[in-house]
């Protein structure tokens, strides 16, 4: 079984402990809160908050892959955190995904290879959210415990590039990406997840490759642009995205090609289509 569902059990963060009421509800302005202290301190964050998260875990048995912060290039920050997850749940440490944002394309490539039917899901990462002066505001440590069944139809990932970039602009790995996703697409994208957030110019250097896509997207296709309502979730994006592409009727009723971008910290690229498999096809194709 390639397909997979998302369901998130656990979500928690300072604006909100309802994930529905986050990606569905209204937008509304966001409360001041604490100002960035450090890494140090926001590591330290991560581990409170997996405590909390870990322990409404409900099946210790199955697999559990931890998605967190993009820290590839700071080996003493991301050796602290995995140490620090290693005591606390040693028998549960096989699987660290320090890729933020694109943790999520990373998760379901794993889940296929493993062939796993369920995994457990925890992602940590710092949030920010656009104030009112157009502006990042940080607000703490999120975190999401979430459950990935697979399944017979539904959303298959087709395909997965990850690619690290130290400059978006300068190093930029999307247009590679975007020619593979081109050549390899089996119909037209109807619905692409992009990074872009209208604050910082870096994240919307996707749309100067976006013609290399020409002949797998047009003028029906439609645009998710998570940043700009949630802002910068880090290694929950990833999840947030996929549980859209599960659970939304918008999405799941009405488009069977997906493309997912995502960009985090200016450290990488990724890039995910998904099939949708309906009944319907299955039978039709028989």
């Amino acid at each position: 079984m390639k397909a997979f569902s998302v369901s998130i059990e656990s979500f928690s963060s300072l604006s909100t402990h309802d994930i529905d009421a986050l990606i569905y509800g209204e937008t509304s302005s966001i409360n001041e809160h604490h100002g960035w202290q450090s890494w140090d301190a926001c590591l330290y964050d991560c581990i409170i908050k997996s405590k909390e998260l870990f322990a409404k875990v409900e099946d210790p048995q199955a697999p559990l892959v931890w998605l967190l912060p993009a820290l590839a290039y700071q080996d003493e920050l991301k050796q602290l955190l995995a140490n620090s997850l290693k005591r606390l749940y040693p028998e549960h440490v096989s699987h660290l995904l320090f890729y933020g944002a694109t943790g999520g394309s990373a998760l379901i490539a794993l889940v296929q290879k493993n062939a796993w039917h369920k995994v457990n899901v925890i992602a940590l990462d710092a949030t920010f959210k656009a104030n009112k002066q157009g502006e990042f505001s940080y607000q703490g440590v999120a975190g999401i415990l979430a459950v990935v069944t697979a399944k017979k139809v539904g959303w298959v990932q087709t395909s997965h590039y990850l690619a690290p970039s130290i400059d978006f602009i300068k190093h930029d790995q999307l247009s590679g990406m975007f020619v593979k996703t081109a050549q390899t697409a089996q119909q037209a994208i109807e619905v692409i997840f992009a990074p872009g957030n209208g604050i910082e110019p870096d994240s919307d250097v996707w749309l100067n490759n976006l013609q290399l896509l020409d002949q797998v997207i047009n003028e029906h296709t439609h645009y998710e642009l998570p940043n700009y309502k949630l802002g910068k979730m880090g290694a929950l994006e990833g999840i947030v995205n996929l549980y859209q592409l599960t659970t939304s009727p918008a999405i799941v009723e009405c488009y069977t090609h997906a493309l997912v971008i995502s960009q985090e910290q200016a450290k990488y690229q990724a890039t995910a289509s998904y099939l949708w498999i309906s009944e319907e096809v299955h039978n039709n194709a028989k």
